[in-house]
């Protein structure tokens, strides 16, 4: 099956492409690039990025712009993706019944089929495995327990075991599903090069951190 992958550099995208891409043909990325940062469907923490993600898969990306109004966001996908010649479209959701909703009304409009591999599988299990594949670091956090200390951690077993404790204390989602935190993925087994950060800031609102990758390099690995 040829197939689009919807991608936001973070964690949840990467690890169903990796998954699909077992079995299906990637034809391209999809990166959408909401206006709003409070997009109600997409990430939007550094998506300047998505360029550098293209070119270490080796993989073209579509990049979509939409002001990120809540459902017009998802009329821009449906008619920005009616022109490729694909079978389906791969998502990262794992339990955002609101995101399913809408990318299945996209799949279905489309008419193709929605490949969503991490769908209802266990949040540790998931965040396992970014631990052992990916070279992912914490990017947005909006959470209590979240403080700044976890803008650019690299998610390792330190990282995992802090977050059951967390999850634990406060019940944010392990996998941060609830938009507790959100991650960049610098590394992965099918990144042919990889991200390297020269320079970041970090920008503190309210409850809500992000940080913002500066300057970086794609090296060869």
């Amino acid at each position: 099956m040829r197939v689009a992958c919807l991608v936001s550099g973070g964690k949840d995208s990467m690890l169903a492409l990796h998954k699909v891409a077992e079995k299906h043909e990637i034809v391209c990325l999809v990166g959408v690039m909401p206006e709003n940062i409070d997009s109600f469907m997409y990430h939007t923490p550094n998506l300047h990025l998505l360029d550098a993600i293209s070119v270490c898969l080796e993989k073209p990306i579509y990049k979509i712009p939409t002001k990120g109004e809540e459902e017009k966001e998802v009329d821009d996908l449906i008619n920005a993706l009616e022109h490729l010649k694909i079978d389906g479209i791969v998502i990262g959701g794992i339990e955002s019944e609101y995101q399913r909703k809408r990318f299945k009304r996209v799949a279905d409009e489309l008419g193709v089929e929605m490949v969503a591999p991490l769908w209802h599988v266990d949040p540790k299990e998931i965040m396992e495995e970014v631990v052992e594949i990916f070279d992912t670091i914490i990017v947005k956090v909006s959470a209590m327990g979240l403080d700044e200390s976890w803008l650019g951690r690299k998610i390792d077993r330190s990282t995992l075991d802090d977050l059951i404790k967390l999850n634990r204390e406060y019940r944010i989602h392990l996998a941060g599903e609830g938009g507790e935190f959100e991650t960049l993925v610098l590394d992965a087994p099918l990144y042919k090069k990889r991200i390297v950060i020269k320079n970041a800031e970090i920008d503190w609102r309210g409850c809500v951190g992000t940080y913002r990758v500066l300057d970086f390099e794609i090296v060869s690995k």
